[in-house]
């Protein structure tokens, strides 16, 4: 039975699995709950990728309910706002375009320049609710960091976006299917997009966790600020 009891222990490899998947799962529900008011989505988004990066971070046995709250509350207001302001923008641009394409000769060519504005919208509100679950910055200060973060690294820049952009399309273009992708949306669909992205975007944020404002905590209350150590070790193990 001893091996049985080592297989099933929570520091083997399948008993961490388990563990997040459970995390990813409870994350996952809580997104979808408190998205429900749609304005919220935006603070909904913010908390699930907090607990994302806390779980990458190595907090294996976190409490998903406690730190998503706690990612909620501290970003609520700015990610409403930010939330907000890209539904708007998309709004107008998306109008726009499809206004221009309702005519023929130099107006149908201003669609192009507004779809590659509606383009950089979409990665920087990527962007945009992980670096805010990361760093407790100004909405000026997020702005410029977004920018930084997707120029600084294109590929991973393109990987993210595709990560956002290709599961949603496949939902809605393979409609024979959607009761299978609206069951795996609900479970873990959103927790593990997140995931995903977080982890690459984990690689970008740890050189300049010390300068900023970290995004882990103490139990305390007090802010935990990882030693140059901690931030090497997190960095290979990203790369594994």
């Amino acid at each position: 039975m001893r091996p049985l009891n080592a297989f099933f222990d929570n520091d083997s490899a399948f008993g961490q699995i388990m563990t997040r998947l459970g995390i990813l799962i409870a994350a996952n529900i809580l997104f979808i709950v408190c998205s429900i008011p749609v304005v919220t989505i935006g603070a909904s988004f913010a908390a699930l990728h907090y607990v994302m990066l806390r779980l990458l971070r190595g907090e294996n046995e976190l409490n998903p309910f406690r730190v998503f709250w706690q990612g909620l509350k501290e970003n609520f207001v700015q990610a409403t706002i930010c939330w907000l302001g890209v539904v708007v923008l998309a709004a107008v641009l998306y109008l726009e375009v499809f206004w221009c394409r309702q005519f023929s000769g130099p107006v149908a060519l201003f669609q192009y320049p507004l779809l590659a504005l509606l383009l950089i919208l979409i990665v920087l509100a990527s962007y945009m609710f992980p670096t805010m679950a990361a760093f407790k910055v100004t909405l000026s200060q997020l702005l410029a960091d977004c920018i930084y973060f997707a120029v600084h690294r294109p590929v991973t820049m393109v990987m993210v976006l595709l990560t956002d952009v290709v599961p949603m399309a496949l939902t809605y273009l393979d409609y024979p299917r959607l009761p299978l992708y609206a069951f795996l949306w609900c479970m873990f669909g959103f927790a593990l997009l997140a995931f995903s992205n977080s982890r690459q975007l984990l690689k970008l944020y740890l050189p300049y966790l010390e300068k900023k404002e970290d995004f882990t905590e103490e139990e305390d209350g007090a802010e935990k600020h990882p030693s140059e150590k901690q931030i090497l070790d997190d960095m290979k193990k990203l790369e594994m």
